[in-house]
């Protein structure tokens, strides 16, 4: 089965100007915790509900003052919707993350989710546990 086959199409997404206050709230309206940052069309990165969280909540600033910007993680993990879902489960559990950015060359065309090759797949139900299993696993961030 390939990426494109489970996917979510046209994910939710806001640009670099977005205010972080606005992210949080489309989070919760939509009950996400991702959004991908978009501009001119072309993938720049994702803002996470842990981004929120760790570096704007905690720091003290106000989310409605400070916009998406300066928060993007930029170093985002990608497949292409051609691509076999045990790719999607490689990769997630080599990159310890439960969403890939599905891409044809920068430009964003779906998500896949843990949840998604978990639900929708036919595949091997054991290599997807094992993959949300590794996922969990604690990493040495020294």
């Amino acid at each position: 089965m390939q990426v494109k086959d489970i996917m979510t199409e046209t994910p939710e997404t806001v640009s670099p100007g977005t205010f972080i206050g606005d992210v949080a709230l489309m989070m919760r309206d939509h009950d996400i915790g991702i959004v991908p940052v978009v501009k001119n069309g072309e993938l720049m990165g994702v803002i996470t509900d842990r981004d929120i969280t760790i570096r704007v909540t905690a720091s003290g600033l106000n989310p409605f003052e400070v916009t998406v910007q300066d928060f993007i993680s930029p170093n985002t993990v990608t497949i292409s919707p051609k691509d076999d879902v045990d790719k999607a489960r490689k990769l997630m559990a080599e990159n310890q993350i439960r969403r890939l950015l599905v891409t044809e060359g920068n430009k964003l065309v779906g998500i896949l989710s843990i949840g998604d090759v978990a639900t929708k797949d036919s595949g091997d139900d054991a290599a997807t546990g094992s993959v949300l299993e590794e996922i969990s696993e604690p990493t040495d961030r020294s």
